[in-house]
C-alpha cells in the first residue's frame, strides 16, 4: 500500500549558533500575534521563561483568540516557570492555563516535556524540541544551567495536516484532563496514529521501544544519522553499538555535557565503532536538536520530537515522537546534520 499523502506534511524551521538568534520563539509571537479573534491557540511546553511571548498569549486572550496552555509544574530548574506562571494566573487564559505533571508509566513522578504549539488560523501545530525558555534581559545563571534556546540547535516541525493536528490537540485534552485513569491506558487511540507517510507516537505509552528495536536490526549497508541532545547508556545506545558492530554506519552529534550524554554511553558507542562527537560551542550554545536519520534496506525514515533517548523520557514524561518518511523532511533534516556536523566538535568524552 502507498504511503504517499496528498498534503504536504509541513514545513521545518530551525534554529542554531549559524542562524539568527531567537528565530523560533519569533516564529511562535508572530504566529500569536496574528491570530484572529475566533481562532484558537493550543499549547504545552516544558519550560516557558518568555515573559514577551506570555504577554503576547494574554493579548490574544483579551481580543478574543481561545488560548490554552498546560506547562510543566516544577522543571528541572526548580524556579525557571515561576515569572510566567504568575504572570498567567493573575491574567488568566480564556481557554484555561494549566500547571501540571503527569505520572510514568512506571508509576513514578514525571514531566510534561512535551512541546506543542498549534493555531486554527491557518491551521498549524508546530512540534519538536524548543521551549521558549529565554527571556529579556536574560539571567545567567539560569542560562549556564539550562542552556540559551533562543541560539542554540532546535528545530520545530510546523504539522499542516488536519488529522494529525486533530491528535496533537487531542493529546493536549488527555494531559489536562483530571481522570483516575492513567494517562497511558487513555490513550489507545492515539498509540500509533497514522497519516499517510507520518505516525505520531505519544507517551507515557504501553509499549515504550519504538526506535531502538529498528535500530538493533542493521547491518552493514545500514545507517544511522542523529544529533541527539540526551543520550543514556540504555537501550538505543546499546542498539547502535550492537548495529556498528554489524558494520552499519553510526555517526552521532551530541551535546557536549556529560550529564545529558554520558561518557558511559559515549565510549560504549565510540568502542563499537560508532562515529559519536560533541557539538562544542565556543559560547556554550547548547546542541539541543532531537532528529535520527534511519536508513535500513534502502528506506530511509526520520523520527523527531521532544523524546530524549533515556529512562526518564521512556517511561515517566509525557513526550512526543514522530516518524516519517516524507522525502522533503528527510532532505532538510539531512542537509542540517551536515550543517551541524560542519561547525565542528570533539571526538572525547
Amino acid at each position: 500500500m502507498s504511503l504517499d499523502h496528498p498534503r504536504p506534511l509541513g514545513r521545518l524551521i530551525f534554529g542554531g549558533p549559524d542562524l539568527e538568534p531567537r528565530r523560533l520563539r519569533n516564529l511562535l509571537q508572530e504566529q500569536v500575534d496574528r491570530a484572529s479573534a475566533g481562532s484558537r491557540i493550543d499549547w504545552c511546553t516544558y519550560y516557558f521563561r518568555d515573559r514577551e511571548l506570555a504577554q503576547a498569549l494574554m493579548r490574544a486572550s483579551d481580543r478574543g483568540v481561545r488560548v490554552r496552555l498546560a506547562m510543566e509544574t516544577e522543571p528541572r530548574r526548580k524556579s525557571a516557570n515561576e515569572t510566567v506562571t504568575a504572570m498567567l494566573q493573575a491574567h488568566g487564559l480564556n481557554g484555561g492555563f494549566h500547571s501540571l505533571s503527569p505520572t510514568g508509566r512506571d508509576g513514578k513522578p514525571g514531566h510534561l516535556h512535551a512541546k506543542i504549539y498549534a493555531f486554527s488560523d491557518p491551521p498549524i501545530a508546530w512540534i519538536g524540541s524548543f521551549n521558549p525558555s529565554g527571556d529579556e534581559p536574560e539571567d545567567a545563571d539560569v542560562v549556564a544551567e539550562i542552556g540559551d534556546q533562543d541560539r542554540g540547535h532546535n528545530l520545530l516541525l510546523g504539522i499542516e495536516r488536519p488529522k494529525l493536528i486533530l491528535a496533537l490537540i487531542g493529546y493536549i485534552d488527555q494531559l489536562i484532563e483530571p481522570s483516575p485513569m492513567p494517562i497511558w491506558l487513555r490513550l489507545s487511540a492515539y498509540w500509533r496514529l497514522r497519516d499517510g507517510d507520518t505516525r505520531l507516537f505519544f507517551y507515557p505509552r504501553m509499549r515504550t521501544l519504538i526506535v531502538e528495536p529498528l535500530v538493533a536490526k542493521l547491518r552493514s549497508g545500514d545507517s544511522v544519522r542523529a544529533a541527539i541532545s540526551h543520550l543514556k547508556s540504555g537501550p538505543l545506545a546499546k542498539a547502535m553499538a550492537k548495529a556498528a558492530r554489524r558494520g552499519a554506519h553510526i555517526d552521532l552529534l551530541v551535546h557536549d555535557t556529560e550529564r545529558r550524554v554520558s561518557p558511559k554511553a559515549f565510549h560504549r558507542l565510540a568502542e563499537s565503532g560508532a562515529h559519536i562527537r560533541r557539538i562544542v560551542d565556543p559560547d556554550n550554545l547548547p546542541m539541543h536538536a532531537k532528529f535520527i536519520l534511519l536508513t535500513g534496506r534502502g528506506r530511509t525514515t526520520a523520527w523527531l520530537g521532544s523524546y530524549n533517548f533515556n529512562d526518564r523520557s521512556r517511561l515517566e514524561n509525557a513526550e512526543l515522537l514522530l516518524s516519517t518518511s516524507n522525502a522533503k523532511i528527510i532532505a532538510e533534516l539531512s542537509e542540517r546534520f551536515d550543517a551541524i556536523s560542519a561547525m565542528g566538535g570533539s571526538p572525547s568524552a
